[in-house]
């Protein structure tokens, strides 16, 4: 079977820590270099829901991919140290904000159709709570065989499944979608791929090659795209409602913990950075 390679002529590339941005044409690629502490900190959410915001349409589709470093995690969730420390001042305000920025990252996602964005999520690692709820959003998931996915749902309950109940049941049965995101087990790469939820598998170290060779089969038929954008139709995003009962029951979570629960967090953000 022949390979399609894909030809720019143009790469333009902004390195802003922790996320390094590659622009080729209608590929957009951002990495995010988490090597000290692979969660999401405050300022990647913030360079990530801008990298996500709606662009000027053009006739063309853009794709937008998301991934970590080439060794270790993708993303292990919350930052679980920040958190805590919001939690033990009493920052209901800064809770709310934390809840409401990644909220916005996810929807953004979630929606990019409307703006004929496909979203590619690449995963050679550890993709744990948010972080997992981030690759699973996006419209195609690539992983390596050594990648992990769990959500050890600590903090949010049935947060990630109201988030992404909708969309991965055009995937797989509702009871896997369940298990998979509220049981806090552990999933290899390969066992989502053969529940649905993982689009790609492929060889170690071969995970940028898929993006592109998918990228070049759907720019090389205006069909792959059209598929890719009905694919995505049923996708629907929160509503201002849902948002808000999201982030206030998000935040009760956390609030309503005593100190003992603050420290549990606190132990877990430290295991993080290791």
């Amino acid at each position: 079977m022949a390979v399609i390679f894909v030809h720019v002529r143009k790469t333009s590339t902004q390195q802003s820590e922790p996320l390094a941005i590659m622009k080729a044409g209608s590929l957009h690629w951002a990495r995010m270099q988490l090597d000290q502490k692979a969660c999401l900190s405050g300022s990647i959410i913030a360079q990530l829901n801008r990298f996500f915001a709606p662009e000027q349409a053009t006739q063309s589709p853009t794709f937008k991919v998301l991934s970590g470093n080439h060794t270790g995690a993708f993303c292990l969730g919350a930052d679980l140290t920040l958190l805590a420390q919001l939690a033990q001042h009493g920052d209901i305000a800064g809770l709310q904000n934390y809840a409401a920025d990644y909220l916005m990252l996810v929807n953004r996602i979630l929606t990019g159709r409307k703006d004929s964005v496909t979203s590619i999520s690449v995963v050679q690692g550890r993709a744990l709570g948010a972080g997992m709820v981030m690759a699973l959003a996006s419209d195609i998931v690539i992983a390596e065989p050594q990648a992990e996915f769990m959500n050890p749902d600590i903090l949010f309950n049935d947060y990630p499944s109201s988030v992404l109940a909708k969309k991965l049941s055009n995937k797989a049965s509702c009871d896997i979608v369940m298990d998979v995101v509220c049981s806090g087990k552990k999933f290899s790469a390969e066992a989502l791929y053969e529940l649905g939820l993982v689009d790609i598998l492929c060889k170690k170290g071969c995970a940028d090659k898929a993006v592109y060779d998918l990228v070049a089969r759907v720019r090389a038929s205006s069909h792959g795209h059209i598929a890719l954008q009905k694919y995505r139709a049923d996708h629907h995003g929160l509503s201002n409602k849902t948002r808000k009962i999201l982030i206030d029951r998000w935040v009760s979570n956390i609030t309503n913990g005593d100190n003992r629960f603050i420290q549990y967090i606190r132990r877990l953000g430290r295991l993080q950075s290791e």
